[in-house]
């Protein structure tokens, strides 16, 4: 038996060439090993293999936390993506070529690079991996960069390592939110260009959205594969003391991803008071700042998250159903404040009895353990059995500045008695550690019915950190929880746009291609 391996590293190209003649296998191949192959996810890499019979191909990262993926391909010419390599680091990547009448395994050698030093050092301060919901741990994470920000959106494995990233800088702006959608693309988008990407860092399609609209915040994949997108519209105006004042991020669009048009809009000043300003204390125009989205697909409702106002339902043919806020100083709709009466759309806070609560809880002056009202809101999603959960920052709680705790709530709407239930939560027993007056998260983990919370922005005099935490749903206890201790590298570490690293969400992921 004879074998011969040539591996070399150029640049970030790595060359692995095997021949084999054995008397114990009639399998004559090569590997060649291309690494980032599109310079953006450098722990990643394709394995270009020639065969003399068909083969399907089996790879798999070693390690503490293997990555593991078949490529049923049958064919004696394959180019075989790989993710999931460790940084820093001569991995070891067991390939297996099943072709007819046999079988090969052979281990090739492939050298990464460390990380930047700009990521966030990742410790695992809880883990019951038998409790917890399959996958690694995907983070949107944006770094800053004097003022902007680079996002490079990452997975982490159970041991806190870096297995997979890709760096976007290249946009010179935010890119967010990373996202996987159901056909497996990678999107996210910038102002005005959505990007759809594979595992690899291959740009697939680049769509450019109609100038007049700027994306932020929040893109959502409706059951059909298109797109309900967050933004805001030029030339648009609303009226605040007799002044005209330019506002922004209060338009909704659905977006046809295989036409790549814009098939409808929804305008949330047609709808709200957009002269109230009890949460307003961005600019003027930012009355609604709208940053999260969730569907419905009982009867196609759209949720959305207004930092500045609270939770607002509307229906598919652009009518507004139901508000979760506090009751406190509602007027008129529309950007002239000369629509209709908003309050009767308010729906009331009551408890599983259905009794209301007390005038102070409905006007959002108090708080109490059985009901709180959302309070600079992020991330709302629509759960299996019918009710919203969203993540709960609370800045200005009670319209102050004195509580301070962040949590994920579930909250019970019945429509036709215009009411609202706390039904869950969790966090606010974690008190002023777990708060994050920005950013975050919250998801639905069906597999195990537990609850993903991120806390993404942690700020303190001394520290800056973002947590992800798994929560038993039935319990309240935590089944996984990770710490990223933060490091703003390129920013003066102030709470201002672009200078200071930020986590916006995470996922649990499957690592695969």
């Amino acid at each position: 038996m004879t074998s011969k391996a040539i591996s070399r590293l150029v640049f970030s190209i790595v060359l692995v060439q095997f021949l084999f003649s054995s008397c114990s296998s009639d399998l004559n191949y090569s590997i060649e090993t291309t690494l980032n192959p599109y310079k953006i996810s450098p722990l990643t890499a394709i394995l270009n293999i020639e065969a003399e019979k068909p083969c399907n191909v089996t790879i798999k990262v070693l390690g503490t936390s293997p990555v593991e993926q078949t490529f049923e391909l049958n064919a004696t010419k394959l180019e075989i993506p790989v993710v999931g390599l460790y940084p820093n680091t001569l991995n070891d990547v067991l390939v297996t070529l099943d072709y007819e009448g046999g079988q090969l395994i052979d281990t090739i050698k492939i050298k990464t690079a460390n990380t930047p030093t700009h990521f966030p050092r990742i410790v695992i301060n809880k883990l019951n991996r038998n409790q917890m919901t399959p996958g690694m741990h995907g983070c949107d994470i944006h770094f800053a960069n004097n003022g902007k920000f680079n996002s490079g959106p990452m997975i982490f494995d159970d041991q806190g390592q870096v297995r997979w990233y890709l760096d976007l800088s290249f946009a010179g702006k935010m890119v967010s939110p990373f996202q996987r959608l159901k056909d497996g693309t990678l999107l996210m988008v910038s102002r005005n260009i959505i990007y759809e990407f594979n595992m690899l860092g291959k740009l697939v399609k680049e769509t450019k959205i109609n100038p007049n609209y700027g994306m932020h915040h929040d893109v959502l994949e409706l059951p059909d594969g298109n797109l309900l997108i967050c933004v805001g519209k030029k030339g648009n105006f609303i009226e605040i003391d007799g002044e005209s004042v330019m506002s922004d991020s209060d338009f909704i669009i659905a977006f046809d991803r295989k036409k790549s048009v814009i098939t409808k809009e929804w305008d949330l000043a047609k709808h709200l008071d957009v002269s109230r300003n009890e949460l307003n204390f961005f600019r003027p125009g930012d009355w609604l700042h709208m940053n999260g989205l969730a569907f419905d697909p009982g009867d196609n409702s759209i949720t959305v998250s207004g930092k500045n106002q609270g939770l607002i339902n509307i229906s598919w043919n652009d009518t507004l159903q139901w508000i979760i806020a506090p009751k406190k100083n509602w007027g008129k709709s529309g950007r002239d404040g000369k629509g209709f009466d908003i309050n009767p759309y308010l729906l009331t806070a009551v408890d599983s009895n259905g009794k209301s609560y007390s005038n102070a809880v409905q006007d959002g002056s108090k708080s109490i353990d059985q009901f709180d009202f959302p309070w600079g809101l992020h991330a709302p999603l629509q759960m299996p059995n019918g009710n919203l959960l969203v993540f709960d920052n609370g800045p200005l709680r009670n319209f102050e500045n004195k509580l301070h705790y962040s949590r994920a709530v579930e909250y019970k709407i019945n429509k036709k008695d215009k009411t609202v239930e706390q039904v869950w939560q969790y966090g606010k027993e974690r008190g002023e550690e777990f708060f994050s007056s920005i950013v975050s998260d919250v998801d639905y983990l069906a597999e195990t019915n537990n609850i993903l919370v991120t806390s993404g922005f942690l700020k303190t005099a001394t520290s800056h950190t973002a947590k992800i935490v798994e929560v038993d749903y039935e319990t309240g206890k935590e089944v996984f929880e990770a710490t990223l201790y933060i490091k703003n590298e390129n920013g003066d570490k102030t709470n201002n746009w672009g200078q200071s690293d930020i986590l916006y969400r995470s996922e649990r992921l499957e690592l695969k291609y």
